[in-house]
């Protein structure tokens, strides 16, 4: 078995800490020791109980010399641990922890997981990350050739997505008179939750549509948000949640999973967590495109999948589920399917395995 470190931020719940968390989790599964090196956070003490230890290490706060005191914190931990990989979840963090490797675990694998970045890092990062002898797994095939795409050896990438949300059982839909709308994410300029309450409003103000949305998520958008929906005179159809544990309580209510994130260029990575979750709740998803999402989103078939800001489009598939129950059942199944064949625990395992045996030539 491998020892695994998992290093990463983990304040929050957001997508990178439910990722890492569900990646600890599935390593532990399989047998694995794994080490979680990382801030505190609302997740830490469900790691903990899973048997994965935690050592208190954050390359977040503290500036540049919180940054260094962190580095010689990791490489202590890597002296007494002696880890095969270190999986770096984030990739501020990846520097300290390759250097750290090299004067305290020289033979410790080191691995990024690349779940996007802002577009004008990319050269940089892809020649540091070479230079360091570190390998990178992408959180989608879209990712993957982007990365390569800017220089970066193609024989030490691969991408595997992230692995899943434990579902102990799908609920039945909430039985209601209305379609109930849902975003799950993080609120912030990105996600564009407010392109959400735009369309929102065409579909309750123009089309008459018997909906409400429900907001789940934090961020510092979230007031610019409720002020928004008051002023469209649709705050008393939209419920703001906050964060939110209970998945399967959020997807019982939840008819369409609704998305509308705005990257443009090379900004931004991945399928989005969300997008997998309401997989695994049968809950058909239209969302804009973005990076991978389209590898998961087949628009016609799992949902649809919209060209990014083009509203009317949107609107106009929110409509054709709103008002075909019988869709909404076909396109959550099919997605369903989709992810669990892409996206199951042992199907994530062997593309992570397979990743931690790519040669860094260090």
């Amino acid at each position: 078995m491998k020892k695994i470190v998992l290093a990463t931020s983990m304040s929050g719940l957001g997508g990178t800490e439910n990722a890492t968390f569900r990646l600890g989790r599935l390593l532990r599964q399989y047998g694995h020791p794994v080490v979680l090196a990382s801030s505190n956070g609302p997740l830490i003490e469900r790691a903990r109980g899973l048997g994965i230890n935690w050592y208190d290490i954050d390359f977040y706060s503290g500036g540049k010399t919180g940054y260094l005191k962190s580095m010689w914190a990791f490489a202590k931990m890597l002296k007494h641990e002696q880890p095969d990989i270190i999986h770096c979840q984030m990739a501020r963090i990846v520097p300290a922890c390759a250097i750290a490797a090299k004067l305290a675990s020289p033979k410790t694998k080191v691995f990024y997981h690349a779940r996007g970045l802002h577009a004008e890092t990319y050269p940089k990062i892809t020649s540091l990350f070479s230079k360091l002898g570190v390998n990178i797994i992408a959180n989608c095939k879209t990712e993957r050739d982007k990365i390569i795409r800017y220089g970066f050896p193609a024989n030490r990438i691969t991408y595997t997505y992230n692995a899943l949300h434990k579902v102990e059982s799908v609920p039945e839909k909430t039985v209601k008179d209305y379609v109930v709308l849902g975003t799950l994410s993080r609120l912030d300029k990105h996600r564009a939750v407010h392109l959400m309450l735009d369309i929102f409003k065409t579909l309750t103000s123009e089309r008459n549509l018997p909906v409400k949305l429900l907001v789940a998520g934090n961020g510092e958008e979230a007031d610019n948000l409720k002020t928004q929906a008051g002023r469209l005179g649709i705050a008393d159809k939209v419920t703001f949640l906050g964060g939110i544990h209970d998945l399967t309580a959020f997807f019982r209510e939840v008819d369409i999973l609704v998305s509308t994130p705005f990257f443009q260029g090379d900004y931004g990575a991945g399928v989005g967590n969300n997008v997998l979750e309401a997989a695994l709740y049968n809950t058909p998803v239209v969302t804009y495109n973005m990076s991978g999402v389209s590898e998961i989103v087949v628009s016609g078939e799992t949902g649809y999948c919209i060209p990014t800001g083009d509203s009317h489009a949107f609107v106009e598939a929110v409509e054709a589920l709103v008002l075909n129950p019988d869709l909404r059942v076909e396109m959550g199944n099919a997605l369903h399917n989709r992810v669990v064949s892409l996206c199951s625990d042992e199907e994530i395992y062997r593309t992570t395995m397979a990743a931690y045996k790519m040669e860094n030539n260090r």
